[in-house]
């Protein structure tokens, strides 16, 4: 009877021990410890999203561990992105009437490359990313909706290009 739980308790220990070991993050490191930020280019019609998702990109690069914001393109990887698409479509409507919207997804759809400017190496080049967000009305002001749902869509799109970029480890 004593043996189950003595064996039980050493498996856990040796499990618990491999954990500490564990990280979430490869030991190898990626093969540039600078990324520059191209100003992001707006060919969509989505409103001031640029200066926006320049920002939220930006900072998201800061933080990840040995990586450090470059000031200019000369030794470090080069980051470019264009937004490319941005619109709305009826997510749903009311229930008495089908031609008036209650629910509105407000989407947006990025290019991106990543080169390494010291070595020339490519990572990826016209990688497109979309993503939406719904919005809900209330009253008929619809501008306003989409006004507030234009930080959390880049926000969305932010994380999705950072988490390319950390898969790159």
């Amino acid at each position: 009877m004593k043996k189950i739980p003595l064996a039980v308790c050493l498996v856990i220990s040796v499990l618990g021990a491999g954990c500490i070991y564990y990280s979430m993050r490869p030991n190898t490191p990626l093969e540039f410890d600078k990324i520059y930020v191209v100003p992001i280019k707006n060919d969509s019609f989505a409103p001031q999203a640029q200066v926006l998702l320049t920002k939220q990109v930006r900072t998201r690069l800061a933080n990840i561990a040995g990586l450090e914001l470059a000031s200019s393109p000369e030794n470090a990887a080069v980051l470019e992105i264009t937004i490319v698409d941005f619109g709305r479509s009826v997510a749903t409507t009311q229930e008495d009437d089908t031609s008036r919207a209650k629910s509105f997804n407000v989407k947006m759809a990025i290019v991106c490359a990543l080169r390494n400017n010291i070595t020339g190496k490519v990572y990826f080049k016209d990688y497109r990313i979309s993503d939406f967000v719904e919005c809900h009305m209330s009253n008929n002001n619809f501008q306003a909706f989409q006004y507030q749902a234009i930080p959390k869509l880049t926000n969305k799109l932010a994380n999705k290009v950072c988490d390319i970029i950390c898969n790159l480890w």
